[in-house]
């Protein structure tokens, strides 16, 4: 049932055929694997596994080096008992984290050393910076070790909006995360069809897992532990009960979402309208695209658009946010709110309660559907030069610079050296170089002592 829904992300026409190797696109022959048992539905696959391979070894590697700082810690003469005990479980901890998320995403063939620490900072990837693999971690334990009580919450919240079963409903849900609210969506109405798609590799496994009926241990790390044993905690992730070949993960990014026009009969947006990084209005007529003629869109969440480099007027508040939903051909929503737990972890004491909105809104007509986000033609063909343009010129000086101020830290010079060779190259005035070396290189220290302790 999932290929009768599926549309290629690269050509955006042609139909998805399941294949033994993954799915072929019938119009462009464009391929797509299975990783992990899910398919890989990316607009370029392999290079989002490259990037999400690259962001999982940078990890690992931070978390060697974050239990290697932290027994190094246990050298200190003057510990007490308690402090060393506690850091020891920490690093023994963060060591046996780093093995079984290389288990959990060993799919993705990463392994031990297979690339350069430095080297993958510097060379950022082009998926979103705000959506790290741990991003949205401490999800993964509300959802399946003790968020109970605000899993229900939430779900009792939607079916208020909704007012109605989605029993024999194809339904969609964009930014599943870790999958609980589509596992329990699908419990509790036993849609014909839930698809549970996110763009992170790490959330989608452990859905995979709970989805399964198969129980998995990770550590949850909590922002501000009760106690000394609630630095690190070894939980058992697990589902309420097995969900059944109905309920299917596609791993795809969800502002090039590969299903047909009006597939779904039902599009859910749990905790994602405000996070995720495009305008309200583009998504708006984008989800729009992917709902059914009189079908719905339930969304669920916050509305609190304020995430990173936002401009101000894109800042929506719930008026506006009602009026772009109209504006973009549906009904007039149908709003609930309520205040709701939200990340309440018995073994922290950082916990809040949030004003959380639900709607539920009819498409009454189609709206034109928003460009996709292509690629430029030097990145899909690597053969081709890349362009450099006034902002792209302007950043790869200011880069050269940096690097140079860089290369002439040697363990001898001192700050006036420093200045003086900038003078010398012409790069900076004699009355400017000194402030401007001493504020660039506390910032370098600071960066670099932030990345060690991460």
């Amino acid at each position: 049932m999932l290929p009768d829904v599926l549309q290629c992300p690269r050509c955006e026409r042609g139909a998805l055929r399941h294949e033994p190797a993954g799915y072929i696109c019938t119009r462009c022959s464009a391929g797509y694997p299975v990783i992990g048992g899910m398919p890989w539905l990316f607009h370029d696959p392999q290079g989002a596994a490259g990037e999400w391979r690259a962001r999982l070894a940078l990890l690992l590697g931070e978390l060697h080096g974050d239990a290697v700082a932290t027994r190094a810690a246990l050298a200190a003469p003057d510990l007490q008992a308690a402090t060393r005990e506690r850091l020891a479980r920490v690093a023994d901890a963060l060591e046996d984290h780093g093995r079984r998320l290389t288990t959990l995403l060993a799919p993705l063939q990463v392994h031990a050393g297979d690339a350069d620490r430095d080297a993958l900072r510097a060379l950022r990837t082009r998926l979103p910076v705000s959506q790290a693999l741990t991003t949205y971690y401490v999800n993964i334990h509300r959802d399946w070790a003790w968020g109970d009580a605000e899993n229900r919450a939430t779900l009792d919240l939607l079916d208020s909006a909704a007012g109605e079963s989605l029993a024999g409903a194809r339904v969609l849900v964009l930014g599943a995360g870790a999958g609980r609210l589509a596992h329990d969506l699908h419990l509790r109405h036993a849609p014909a069809l839930t698809v549970a798609t996110d763009l992170n590799p790490m959330l989608l496994s452990v859905a995979r897992e709970m989805y399964a009926g198969r129980a998995l241990e990770l550590y949850e790390f909590p922002l501000a532990p009760r106690g000394a044993r609630e630095h690190a905690i070894l939980r058992t992730l697990r589902a309420p009960a097995a969900a059944d070949e109905r309920l299917q993960i596609v791993a795809a990014d969800a502002m090039r979402a590969p299903f047909r026009p009006g597939a779904f009969d039902v599009v859910v947006t749990p905790w994602f309208i405000d996070i995720v990084e495009e305008p309200f209005p583009r998504l708006a007529a984008h989800i729009n695209s992917l709902v059914a003629p009189g079908g719905r869109w339930l969304n669920v969440g916050s509305v609190a658009f304020g995430f990173m480099n936002m401009q101000r007027a894109l800042q929506y508040g719930l008026d506006e946010v009602l009026a772009i939903v109209r504006d973009a051909g549906f009904s007039p929503p149908e709003v609930r709110e309520a205040v709701l737990p939200y990340m309440q972890s018995p073994a922290s004491r950082h916990a809040r309660l949030e004003s959380t909105v639900a709607w539920s809104t009819r498409k009454l007509a189609d709206v034109p559907r928003p460009a996709s986000r292509g690629l430029p033609d030097w990145f899909v063909d690597p053969n081709r030069p890349v362009p450099l343009h006034t902002d792209l010129q302007a950043h790869a000086r200011a880069t050269r610079i940096h690097a140079f101020v860089m290369s002439l830290i040697d363990g001898r010079r001192n700050l006036n050296d420093i200045a003086r060779v900038l003078v010398e190259q012409r790069l900076m005035k004699p009355e400017d170089a000194l402030p401007a070396v001493r504020t660039f290189m506390l910032k370098m220290q600071e960066d670099a002592t932030r990345r060690t302790n991460l």
